[in-house]
């Protein structure tokens, strides 16, 4: 599933600038019972980018997630906490392109 989204990092998130694309994000998009988070795994690239820097706010990008029941969580307008060994910022999905 592709999604188009816009991508918020907060302080102090990402300690150094992420290569793209990058696999090293998740997105938390939901609790388990337990208390765990539920986290899906996705591929994040910024057209005409070769980094994420720690200090991005409201960029636009591309997210592929590579799990095929994301199509059950990820939804146009539905924001999500990213995730990098700790909470590192937001994700916005604005558009569903591929995978519904």
């Amino acid at each position: 599933m592709t999604v188009r989204a816009k991508v918020s990092l907060r302080a102090p998130g990402l300690r150094q600038p992420m290569p793209l694309p990058t696999r090293s994000l998740l997105a938390w998009i939901d609790t388990e019972p337990d208390g765990r988070p539920r986290l899906l795994g996705f591929e994040l690239d910024i057209p005409e980018r070769v980094t994420l820097r720690p200090d991005d706010n409201d960029v636009h990008a591309e997210a592929e997630f590579w799990y095929a029941d994301a199509v059950r969580y990820v939804r146009p307008s539905a924001e999500y906490r990213l995730w990098h060994g700790g909470e590192v910022g937001s994700i916005r999905i604005l558009e569903v392109l591929r995978g519904r």
